[in-house]
């Protein structure tokens, strides 16, 4: 019995190996002049958002983060609210 246990219990670290998430590209920035791209745009955050969910833990993270990809009218837009 004893050489039983000795077999089925785990040696050293018995942790799994670290799974490592890859990375995404960062999406393209939007300046409001296409409106078309708008939905592309937004769903490129939600896969990073949900890829990452550490580091977007909270809604005002992925607003500072999503906004900072925007420019030109959408960017001067969303000014005052930041």
């Amino acid at each position: 019995m004893g050489q039983l246990t000795q077999a089925v219990t785990p040696r050293g670290n018995s942790k799994a190996p670290a799974f490592k998430i890859p990375s995404l590209k960062a999406p393209n920035s939007f300046d409001g002049t296409q409106a078309h791209k708008l939905r592309g745009f937004i769903e490129s955050f939600q896969l990073i958002f949900h890829n990452d969910p550490e580091n977007f833990f909270s809604d005002r993270k992925k607003v500072l983060y999503s906004t900072s990809f925007l420019t030109g009218r959408a960017g001067k837009w969303i000014e005052p609210y930041l």
